[in-house]
């Protein structure tokens, strides 16, 4: 593969890695997932090395070129392989809220608990960009943590309070999720609400607390 190429796709990463940055801003450093691109490996005279074809894979993935995800696979590619920037091609799909990359990832026992360097899983990538209950209940039903804690012992339950996801929010509950559970910080999911005016999702995670209107409803577009 020419560098060209090469350097098209890890800046593709990098610029949905920023994305991701740019969302974030919930509780100080503590919802960001990882975001630091590697110096890219030199190539082989024989061919790709595993590097560049993780690279290919995963971008297939976040580009919803499934037909090559599907190829790759049937040539024997390892559906968990890592890119540069530590993500999975089911983290990719998931960020993209592509239900069909992930049921046909997880079709092929893709590790929904996989993290990527700050300890994202799937479906905290999921709770970030505010995926559908149709794509969460694919990686519940193959196992996901829905409890799973990066590395600053963020929640899903945590990133879909703080940005605003309501639906999603009501999504967690019944499926689970431990509105107990604090940061590393001391962030439980109803103080991160509090703290950014989230006033719905107060209510839904203390009834007590008479329904406010949100003062903010992010939007997660990686575009």
């Amino acid at each position: 593969m020419k560098a060209s190429v090469q350097s098209k796709l890890r800046l593709r990463s990098v610029a949905l890695s920023f994305s991701v940055l740019a969302l974030a801003g919930c509780a100080q450093s503590a919802i960001k997932p990882t975001a630091e691109a590697t110096t890219p490996a030199t190539i082989t005279i024989s061919g790709l090395t595993p590097e560049d074809r993780a690279a290919f894979f995963v971008n297939h993935a976040r580009s919803g070129e499934l037909d090559e995800v599907e190829k790759n696979i049937a040539a024997g590619a390892n559906v968990d392989q890592i890119d540069s920037l530590g993500q999975t091609a089911l983290i990719a799909a998931v960020s993209q809220n592509s239900l069909a990359g992930v049921k046909l990832l997880l079709s092929h026992k893709a590790n929904p608990n996989l993290a990527d360097g700050s300890g994202w899983t799937p479906i905290i990538y999921g709770a970030y960009f505010g995926a559908s209950d149709e794509l969460l209940t694919e990686l519940l039903k193959s196992g996901a943590d829905i409890n799973g804690r990066n590395d600053r012992g963020v929640t899903a339950l945590f990133l879909a309070s703080a940005a605003g996801h309501e639906e999603l929010v009501k999504f967690l509950l019944s499926n689970g999720a431990d509105k107990s559970i604090e940061s590393t910080a001391g962030y439980s999911p109803l103080r991160i609400a509090k703290l950014r005016g989230q006033g719905r999702i107060v209510t839904l995670l203390d009834p007590s607390v008479a329904p406010t209107p949100n003062k903010t409803q992010n939007q997660t577009s990686v575009h």
